[in-house]
């Protein structure tokens, strides 16, 4: 049997107007995309005309439908839509991007309660082999209540039964988890427990993204965990320069799976994306090489994730401990109060309390005023 060649790409948001789409965005990429059996993204927005947004905490996006062709264009077979975006414009969101992957011959992962029927994985057969693709995400706006239509957030429980199902299914499975805290190039180290414990439960491989900053690695049992890959494709004003940063991953599956991270920009100065050369791509090489080594151990993972804590923990706690005494006295004036007590707030707390990496930075946070 000939290897399998898989390619992994992080969060692609294509938020291109139509009339600056062109054929040349992946150029410089295109020989180590086509080459491979498959490639797998995380589509991190829908793909609809609906003016319907969401009310949510953060930022609502959505892209035309005409911008499939980005990810015809990068030799996408399959996406990942268990994530925090892809529910931004409702059900007539996810369903349009549904019909708009099929047209296009792009299978998806991570939707529950599809209309038809569909489990929330996907099994593909390459050279003789079958491999199995499951995709979930932690839970926030797009994790819906039981039987709506939404993303496949996150769960111990129903994770044990669905590999315990799926594995029987195919000779190696695979895991896209979409969580982390968001610039945070670390996992929190309950992260690094639930990906030991897919891995424990039967997946081959995990591969993590959402925090929008490239992470390490770790080979835990002869099987690679792979924490973040950064942005793929997503164009966004007023971020800071490691946006702009990703690695791919390259995987090669036969008797086991070999690896390698490859480093390059995008939309860095338009909306390219392009592989990164010299002295640059060492030292991003060797950023995950040091990543890396802090993950393997637990006690540097344990007081990297104290100072990101430090620095961040209390302004996220800031968010919800409400009313201080200038609110209640704020709270007395009736044209004053719904700056005070607004739906915003009472929307970020829900997040906050659903969504695991936010409510461990949460916790941890008030920790450090007792």
């Amino acid at each position: 049997m000939d290897p399998i060649n898989l390619i992994f790409s992080g969060d692609f948001a294509p938020l291109v107007p139509t009339e600056k789409i062109s054929g040349d965005h992946f150029a410089d990429l295109l020989q180590i995309l086509k080459c491979s059996d498959l490639h797998i993204t995380n589509l991190e927005c829908p793909l609809t005309y609906s003016e319907n947004k969401i009310e949510k905490s953060g930022p609502g996006i959505k892209s035309d439908p005409a911008s499939v062709s980005l990810l015809v264009q990068s030799n996408v077979k399959l996406a990942c839509l268990a994530n925090n975006h892809i529910f931004d414009y409702g059900e007539k969101g996810i369903i349009d991007t549904l019909e708009v992957l099929k047209k296009s011959n792009i299978e998806s992962a991570g939707i529950v309660n599809r209309t038809n029927g569909q489990e929330k994985w996907v099994i593909k057969e390459i050279n003789g082999k079958r491999i199995g693709f499951l995709n979930y995400c932690e839970n926030e706006f797009s994790v819906r209540e039981k039987g709506l239509l939404g993303a496949a957030g996150y769960d111990p429980v129903k994770a044990y039964y669905d590999i315990q199902v799926l594995r029987l299914k195919v000779d190696w499975l695979i895991v896209n988890y979409h969580g982390g805290n968001e610039y945070y190039p670390l996992p929190r180290p309950e992260l690094k427990k639930d990906f030991h414990y897919l891995a424990d439960l039967g997946a081959d491989l995990v591969v993590g993204h959402h925090t929008h900053v490239f992470s390490g690695y770790e080979v835990y049992n002869g099987k690679p965990l792979i924490y973040s890959l950064g942005n793929f494709f997503f164009p966004y004003e007023g971020e800071p320069k490691s946006w702009n940063e990703g690695v791919l991953l390259n995987c090669l599956i036969d008797d086991s799976i070999q690896f390698e991270l490859i480093p390059f920009y995008q939309c860095k100065d338009g909306f390219e994306v392009t592989l990164m050369e010299g002295d640059r791509k060492e030292s991003v090489i060797n950023k995950v090489k040091d990543l890396s080594s802090i993950i393997a151990d637990d006690s540097k993972l344990e007081e990297a994730w104290r100072i990101y804590v430090q620095n961040f923990g209390e302004g996220l706690s800031g968010k919800i401990l409400y009313p201080t005494k200038i609110d209640k006295l704020l709270l007395k004036l009736p044209f004053i109060k719904k700056y005070v007590s607004d739906k915003s707030k009472r929307r970020s707390l829900i997040n906050i309390l659903r969504c695991t990496s936010l409510e461990q930075l949460l916790i941890d946070g008030l920790k450090l005023k007792q």
